[in-house]
């Protein structure tokens, strides 16, 4: 018969291993990215005529006071 400490164990190095083979293919998948290059990606607070939907109403608030 089968003892299940031994299935227990076994079954911990196997998701082990797992676990590491994946973050090391996550490591190594950022490492060798390319990076991105910020001119082809807008941000809403750099794209003018667009700064009120960036901010909540109170920081719109306070930014159309003190914005003179």
């Amino acid at each position: 018969m089968f003892n299940p400490l031994r299935i227990w164990q076994l079954a911990s190095l196997i998701l082990a291993c797992a676990l590491i083979a994946a973050i090391t293919q996550l490591l190594r998948n950022t490492t060798q990215a390319e990076p991105v290059n910020k001119v082809m990606l807008p941000t809403v607070i750099n794209t003018v005529g667009y700064e009120h939907l960036a901010l909540s109403p109170k920081a719109r608030h306070a930014q159309e006071r003190y914005s003179l």
